[in-house]
């Protein structure tokens, strides 16, 4: 999961690019970069470590500030599912050389990268981005230098899920999802201005209110003058990721025509259908587990409480590098004693992945008094990495492959007990009838490829 963004217009560019990644940090909180194309086919680029208004300040910014003949640019922030973590593999690359060179900023993951590399005799390379947009110039040059056409093409040689912008040095903005539309992506066309970004959120906090989203396999191309559309030929089962609904996406946001927040709702509202729990207060984990914990009061007519406080400042901890995820889930959460003491708990959360931040908060509110605490989790058990934008890559890596069922998942957290989702509510609370849930299943929606081929064929 990552975040990408992209403008071309008579505004200030980079203000507005700035304006959309720091409206999409949730989906990345590791690096930030923004490339512009200038009408001279130069195209200016910086990336750095961190959040946005840490990675992109300084002279770097101010030299981007000070460009003529701005075309247009492209932004990213970066939350790592395959190379290095931190500033390794930040966004936009840029490859090709003077005449012809395009930027590539993308959120997803290729699992077969290292396949891909060697069947394009590449080197030099780190993770799936630079693989990504090394294969993307030599299918645009084998095409004549269109980017539109070996976009059209890339999901022939590519295995995983991508939503992807691309400035060329021509130059062009190009924005595309892949035909299974596993990522969001969103585009603004109005007034000679055309604004790109991964959320819809991120649009309406820009005020732009006739956004839509880009379809699966959609290819959208802007050279300043005009915008066309087009699509990839690859015929193939539409299956949106339905870890967007869960817990990546933000709650104002919109996927494939379904509020993020009203599906986490209806998820709260099954979840006290098929896994009640006899309690005096229900507290969600704050944030993504809000909505969740508001749907189970209302079905459960248990009352609703804020009992943790979360510091905004340490980021999100599901998608923070390995090295400090740990140190986050003890640092992120403060506790409101009067909420707690002296009763029993229904804990809300959207899902249990590694079991990292649960058994800190369970073992937290007991420390503050609580009686009993019920854990309540939106989602199925998460029994499967992903390999199409998420940061787990083998099941050893999840508690719920780990652990047997879910009296032991309890016994692991230290919670009185655990309730959970079932696939069939999740899917009546999203409401789509096809969507990608093989995080939960192990069913992946690549044919012939089974979750064992998957892991052998991709290195983290």
């Amino acid at each position: 999961m990552c975040g990408i963004a992209g403008y071309v217009g008579s505004g200030d560019v980079v203000a507005t690019i700035l304006s959309l990644l720091l409206e999409l940090q949730h989906r990345g909180q590791e690096s930030a970069g923004i490339a512009i194309a200038t009408t001279d086919g130069i195209i200016h680029n910086i990336v750095g470590k961190g959040l946005v208004i840490e990675a992109l300040n300084g002279s770097g910014l101010s030299k981007l500030y000070n460009l003529s003949k701005v075309f247009g640019g492209i932004g990213h922030v970066r939350y790592a599912t395959s190379g290095g973590y931190m500033d390794s593999q930040a966004q936009p690359v840029v490859v090709g050389n003077d005449e012809y060179a395009i930027a590539v900023a993308f959120n997803g993951t290729i699992a077969n990268y290292l396949q891909l590399a060697k069947e394009f005799e590449l080197k030099g390379f780190e993770g799936d981005t630079a693989v990504l947009a090394k294969v993307l110039l030599r299918l645009a040059r084998e095409l004549g230098n269109d980017i539109v056409e070996a976009l059209k093409v890339l999901p022939n040689y590519v295995i995983g899920g991508y939503s992807i912008a691309v400035l060329t040095s021509e130059p062009r903005l190009v924005i595309a999802r892949d035909p299974r539309g596993f990522r969001p992506l969103a585009v603004s066309i109005s007034s000679g201005e055309l604004l790109v970004a991964s959320e819809t959120s991120a649009l309406d906090a820009l005020g732009v209110a006739n956004w839509r989203e880009v379809l699966p396999g959609e290819v959208m191309s802007c050279d300043g003058h005009s915008v066309e559309f087009t699509r990839s030929s690859i015929s193939t089962p539409v299956s949106p990721c339905i870890f967007e609904y869960v817990y990546f996406s933000r709650p104002d946001s919109i996927f494939n025509g379904v509020s993020v927040y009203v599906a986490r709702v209806r998820m709260g509202e099954e979840l006290a259908q098929v896994a009640p729990a006899n309690g005096d207060v229900v507290i969600p984990v704050p944030d993504s587990g809000r909505a969740a914990a508001i749907g189970f009061s209302k079905a459960s007519r248990i009352p609703l409480e804020e009992g943790i406080v979360i510091n905004k400042y340490v980021g999100r901890g599901f998608i923070a590098p390995p090295v400090i995820r740990d140190m986050i889930s003890k640092l992120k959460y403060g506790f409101v004693k009067s909420s707690i003491d002296g009763r029993r708990v229904i804990l809300v959360d959207d899902s249990i992945v590694r079991g990292t931040t649960m058994r800190s908060l369970v073992c937290k509110l007991k420390s503050f008094g609580a009686i009993e605490v019920h854990v309540r989790v939106a989602s199925p058990p998460y029994r499967y990495p992903c390999f199409m934008g998420i940061d787990i890559a083998s099941r050893a890596e999840l508690l719920a492959w780990r652990v047997a069922g879910v009296r032991d998942i309890a016994k692991s957290i230290e919670a009185d007990s655990v309730g959970y989702n079932t696939i069939s509510g999740l899917l009546k609370a999203v409401g789509l009838p096809l969507v990608c849930h093989a995080c939960f299943t192990g069913l992946y929606p690549f044919k012939g490829l089974s979750v064992d081929e998957l892991e052998k064929m991709f290195i983290r």
